[in-house]
């Protein structure tokens, strides 16, 4: 969506958009607005961030600056790299390394296995003595 036809609308969510209330948004938009009551600026304020046009560049907007907030896989890469490599803080630097070789896939994964293991014990009929002649068997 490009920039709001009407300036002041576009200036009132650009405001919204740097973390400014309704009011203060509205009052930075419209400079006649400081002259009149919290309330009027209020419901006025308000009014105007209902309508769809300013909704939906206020969300646009929104939506972008999140894009922008996230980093990169190769920006995470780099910020782990410069506090790898930095020697004031060793703690940090392993915990870095320990991070990058995670995101490496160089750790092999724990893999726990669960439920019952059934095998058959082919001895399991025989007695001691028989266990005994098997064993003195295979050594002889």
């Amino acid at each position: 969506m490009p920039v709001l036809e009407n300036a002041r609308h576009e200036k009132f969510v650009q405001c919204l958009i740097t973390g400014m209330t309704q009011r203060k948004a509205y009052r930075e938009a419209f400079a006649s607005a400081n002259r009149w009551k919290d309330t009027t600026v209020d419901n006025k304020a308000s009014a105007l961030f209902r309508e769809n046009e300013v909704l939906a560049r206020y969300k646009e907007l929104q939506e972008e600056a999140q894009d922008e907030a996230i980093m990169t896989r190769k920006e995470r890469m780099v910020k782990l790299s410069e506090i790898a490599n930095d020697d004031e803080y060793p703690g940090d630097q392993i915990r870095a390394i320990d991070t990058l070789n995670k995101m490496d896939g160089i750790y092999t994964k724990k893999l726990e296995l669960s439920g019952e293991v059934k095998a058959k014990n082919p001895y399991a009929e025989l007695s001691t003595d028989e266990l005994r002649r098997l064993a003195y068997e295979q050594d002889g």
